[in-house]
Order: structure tokens, then sequence, then C-alpha cells
């Protein structure tokens, strides 16, 4: 599914889109496709500090799961957007996520952030065609948007001040949130090649504007 290769989000600076890719689930023996899921972070935050960790050698074993890290802990905005590509319950849709992240919020003592995250998808039917946005910022606050009528594919979808239908204070769950899709045990783990590659691009891009001023 496409998806805006650059985004104006509603907090942080022009996000760039360094890849999507998608969810699958096993129904008998055959693999479904529910959702496409793509990584957005704020590109010139992200960069300046890829640069800066890889002038330090983090980079240095060249793996994948050394730019997901980077990605994980840089302190910039980042978002992952989730375009379903069948219908879904709301209800449904939180109960994979909590069996993926819920033990990890716990640990950290932010289980109420997860009732927060119960309230807001259960009572929804996410129809095919729902874009959601769910934004982890710097402060560590967790903000969710939603865009229900199949505009979300546009760049201005998320753009408005008021966009976020949900708020959170919650840095355990919005590390928890990041790991399920970029950690060791992603729920996408073809994803993690993909957003590697894209954060090497933007490296990329960020050693060519320094080396040019």
């Amino acid at each position: 599914m496409e998806v805006p290769q650059v985004a104006t989000l509603w907090a942080g600076g022009p996000a760039r889109c360094l890849g999507a890719t998608v969810r699958a689930k096993k129904i008998a023996i055959v693999s479904v496709k529910v959702y496409s899921v793509a990584l957005y972070v704020e590109a010139e935050k992200a960069a300046r500090e890829l640069g800066l960790r890889s002038r330090g050698g983090f980079f240095a074993g060249g793996g994948d799961g050394d730019f997901c890290a980077a990605l994980i802990d840089g302190a910039f905005h980042k978002a992952l957007r989730i375009d379903l590509v069948r219908d879904v319950e709301g209800a449904t849709f939180y109960e994979a996520l909590e069996a993926a992240m819920g033990e990890r919020v716990r640990l950290v003592g932010e289980g109420a952030s997860l009732t927060a995250f119960s309230s807001f998808f259960g009572g929804r039917r996410l129809a095919k065609g729902t874009a959601i946005m769910m934004m982890w910022r710097p402060d560590g606050r967790v903000e969710v948007a939603t865009c229900e009528d199949g505009a979300g594919r546009g760049a201005a979808a998320f753009a408005a001040p008021d966009a976020p239908a949900l708020a959170v204070d919650a840095p355990g769950l919005g590390r928890a949130l990041f790991e399920t899709y970029l950690g060791d045990s992603s729920v996408v783990p073809a994803g993690r090649a993909v957003w590697a590659a894209g954060a090497r691009a933007l490296l990329e891009s960020e050693e060519v504007k320094r080396d040019t001023r």
C-alpha cells in the first residue's frame, strides 16, 4: 500500500517515511494480510542523530539491529502508521498489541496506559482503509490519531494540531510499542531490514550534506 514519503504530522518537524511492510496472520494454513505498517521519523533531527552515532562507531558492525536500535532510542518524533487492508474489530487490534507488549509495559509500572489504549480501541470497528498513526514524542508521550474515511493516504491527513484523539504520558509504553515492530522479536520481522535500509539512506544524506558544507 502506498503511503506519503514525506508528511507533516501534528507535532515535530517534517517527517520522512523510512519504508513500509505488511503484517500477516495465519488463518488455517493461509497467510492473510491484516495491515501495512510504515515508519516515519522527524527527518532532520533523526539524520543528525544517526550521523553522531555513526561518527561514534555505533554502526561499525553494520547490522540491521544497530540501526533499528538507534531509531527506537533516538530523541526525535517518530510514528508508526498502520493502514488496515481488511475490517478489524478495535478490541481485536488492541488485544494483539497487548499480547505483544503488555508484559513489558506492566513491568515498568505503566499498566494504566494499557487501560487507556484498551478504552480507545475497544469500542471501535476499524474498517478497511482506516489509517492509524501512533506517535512517540521525545518527552515520552504517546499519541494516537485515526483517519477512517480513506483520506489517510494523503500527506495532510494527520497534520492538524488537534489530530491526536488519544494522548498518554507513558515512555515505557512508547518504547514497548516501537520494540514490538523494530525490536529483535518484531511482529513484522521483514520490516526491520526495510527500516534499517531507510535509516542508512537517511544517514547517507546527512553525510553528503555534512561533507558539502
